[in-house]
């Protein structure tokens, strides 16, 4: 079997280069390991952030490439490639406009949501991130039951998917007519879904975004494998000529004229590699697919490429707790906005002293650099009835249950729950104090919560004077453990503005192309804002199906 281009993984990456190069014109074959089609961007949010784009335009919000460019150049520093982002800053707009134009995917802006580092020349506070708009998946037939589940405990709490605009919802549940309305119908939907289908078709944030691109790639004319992982690359004569994968109990050769695009999402399910590469290893916790193992990486690694060592962070870390369920798998929640920016909620270390900013982006930085591994999320009874935590969901749903399994622990005093919990009492109850003081003024002078736009974005706006401040004074008190862990690696292949792999020379390996995770991420560990990992794995798929266009003659 032969095909013009061969894409192995089928994250946003891997399918938007698939989309592009089957729409100029190529005959593209997409090779999925699992058996489900998304990698990590269907775990995910869904979102994109995408400098100087057309929706943002169209809402009078001035923005342009050089501003973005100046603000990823503050923020990673001397070690930014700047090749590669002069190549994302200038392919970031116009890929977004070629998905719009000629695909099913669908965005519209997220607002009140800027840039974490405000204080560096070219930030921006608004206009910057998308949200990919939901997605209807019964439009997906048989497809739909090979669309990589998401994150149960994350954005299907209650079995159906949610959005941004169902978190308030979901809050006032049972307090408000309308919310509770709201939220019976979501449920009702569900429950007729599952009489018909394997799972709910209201597709949100990542799945909502996997589902169009797969819905578009079958459009155009992509042939989609999955349960075919790749055993190996295939080179003559020092060109890459295809792959060969196994399906169907066999092994076969898939050859490529024009070459073979690397997007498998990166190596955090690798435990080998993580020892390697990350930080607390024992401790981490991952939430990529089983299946992102290395193998992009490890087989290119054999053709003479190598890793981009070098980044200020091998992945997009992250807070995470974890449940062991009665089937030995665990259950994992990813700390982001729901509890730990809101006011009223505290991290502390085994010494029950506060570490860092929890309403930062990089809190997990804290915990790293302070050892504070692991560290517990301690909050009182108005706050986890109100927010939730963690697995208790906004409104105290899950309350009793999580207690019960152990997930949650209670104490009727701050110094009860933290003899449960293994932490000191007497620092607990002075971190406790000293934090109420500063809730009262508003003010936190040893972390600066709630002092960020990108901390104030992620509290209550209704809580005054500070929106991430707020006391922790009326027991019962509760507290949820948390770690380290990535919502992916970072660390990957070097490749040039055009994506083509390198070797130890800097010279590109004919054939062989890589995005995604797959090549080492722009940022190099310090992430610009919210949706920019999927931001970026979509452009630099755009950018290499545009170079394999170009090279057989098919750009236009």
């Amino acid at each position: 079997m032969e095909k013009d281009v061969i894409v192995v993984g089928s994250g946003g990456a891997g399918l938007t280069a698939a989309i592009t190069a089957a729409i100029g014109g190529l005959d593209v074959l997409l090779i999925e390991k699992s058996e489900y089609f998304g990698g990590a961007t269907a775990l995910s949010g869904g979102g994109i952030w995408i400098p100087g784009n057309s929706l943002a335009k169209k809402e009078g919000i001035d923005d342009s490439p050089d501003a973005a460019a100046r603000y990823i150049q503050g923020l990673v520093g001397d070690i930014v490639r700047k090749d590669v982002l002069d190549a994302y800053v200038h392919n970031a707009a116009p890929m977004l406009d070629f998905m719009l134009a000629n695909t099913e995917a669908d965005f519209s802006l997220h607002h009140n949501e800027p840039d974490y580092y405000q204080e560096i020349d070219g930030a921006a506070m608004d206009g910057r991130l998308l949200d990919p708009v939901d997605y209807d998946g019964r439009k997906l037939g048989d497809t739909l039951g090979h669309l990589r589940p998401p994150l149960k405990e994350f954005n299907a709490p209650l079995g159906f998917m949610i959005n941004f605009e169902d978190i308030p919802h979901l809050m006032n549940a049972g307090k408000s007519a309308k919310s509770t309305l709201h939220v019976l119908k979501l449920a009702g939907r569900y429950a007729m879904d599952r009489l018909r289908y394997p799972r709910g078709t209201r597709l949100t944030m990542g799945n909502a975004l996997v589902a169009r691109l797969i819905q578009s790639a079958r459009k155009a004319g992509v042939e989609l494998w999955h349960s075919a992982p790749m055993k190996e690359l295939v080179a003559e004569n020092g060109r890459v000529v295809g792959v060969e994968v196994e399906r169907n109990g066999k092994v076969e050769t898939i050859r490529a004229r024009r070459g073979v695009v690397l997007a498998t999402g990166g190596f955090s399910a690798s435990r080998e590699m993580r020892r390697k590469y990350f930080p607390y290893p024992d401790e981490h916790v991952t939430l990529m697919p089983d299946s992102n193992t290395g193998d992009g990486l490890k087989n290119a690694q054999l053709l003479g490429a190598e890793l981009e060592t070098g980044n200020h962070a091998n992945a997009a870390y992250n807070v995470v707790s974890v449940l062991e369920k009665p089937d030995g798998t665990l259950g994992k929640y990813p700390h982001v906005f729901l509890d730990r920016p809101k006011p009223g909620c505290i991290g502390v270390n085994r010494e029950g002293k506060r570490f860092g900013n929890e309403a930062a982006a990089n809190y997990f930085k804290a915990m790293h650099d302070t050892g504070s591994v692991p560290a517990y999320l301690v909050c009182d009874h108005p706050f986890i009835k109100k927010y939730g935590l963690g697995l208790v969901y906004p409104g105290g749903v899950g309350l009793n249950k999580m207690l019960k399994i152990g997930y949650v622990t209670r104490g009727a005093t701050l110094k009860e729950l933290a003899e449960k919990i293994g932490v000191d009492p007497e620092g607990l109850e002075a971190t406790v104090a000293q934090y109420n003081r500063y809730a009262e003024d508003g003010v936190d002078p040893d972390f600066h919560k709630g002092e960020s736009p990108a901390d104030i974005a992620l509290g209550d706006p209704e809580h005054k004077p500070n929106p991430c401040l707020g006391r922790v004074a009326q027991g019962p008190f509760y507290a949820v453990t948390i770690y380290p862990g990535d919502g992916s690696s970072t660390l990957g292949l070097k490749v040039d503005a055009a994506t083509h792999v390198l070797d130890k020379e800097d010279q590109p390996i004919p054939g062989l192309y890589a995005c995604g995770l797959d090549m080492n991420v722009l940022w190099r560990g310090r992430e610009p804002a919210h949706g920019s990992y999927n931001g970026l794995s979509m452009t630099f798929g755009y950018v290499a199906a545009r170079q394999l266009l170009e090279q057989s003659g098919q750009s236009q």
